[in-house]
């Protein structure tokens, strides 16, 4: 227990920093082909998703700054969902135990899209490190990318509204 406890606390500190990972490489090419599936069973594919600004919000539920990021994601749902923004929590690295996410939304009485079994795309996408973000715009280009969350997380909502807000003009 003691040592599971302290992977968490490691695993969780180094989330919530940029240095782990540089996702920059995708910004400008298109998202790669994927399936995901929702926690009711729908598929979606960015075919299916073409025409929408799309968040992509890669995340785990034993990941405390993933956790830190969901009230963010909820908020950009509520405001930017009818406009044309799609906000999908990509659960992965769940070590075969991906159940948690249907009961996270539901707990937290989050709205947004929640996906499982995200490990093969995470991996096509070179995520190593959660969270991690990709924002694609209408066109099917990845638009932005992020890893961790701010030190202050009230930051990362307007940081991603700019982003947002000037994708779906």
């Amino acid at each position: 227990m003691k040592y599971t406890s302290t992977f968490i606390v490691v695993a969780s500190l180094l989330a919530t920093t940029s240095f782990a990972q540089d996702l920059n490489h995708l910004v400008g090419k298109p998202a790669p082909a994927f399936k995901m599936t929702d926690t009711s069973g729908h598929v979606w594919t960015n075919k299916s998703l073409k025409g929408k600004v799309v968040v992509l919000d890669f995340w785990a539920t034993w990941c405390g700054p993933c956790k830190m990021a969901s009230p963010t994601m909820q908020k950009l749902h509520q405001k930017y969902a009818s406009k044309g923004l799609v906000v999908i929590g990509a659960e992965t690295f769940e070590n075969g135990a991906p159940a948690g996410a249907k009961a996270y939304a539901k707990e937290h009485k989050y709205t947004y899209t929640f996906t499982t079994n995200n490990d093969e795309l995470t991996k096509k996408l070179g995520i190593e490190a959660i969270p991690a973000f990709v924002i694609i715009g209408k066109d099917g280009k990845v638009a932005r990318t992020e890893t961790g969350v701010p030190s202050n997380i009230d930051m990362l909502y307007p940081s991603f509204e700019k982003t947002i807000k000037s994708l779906l003009k």
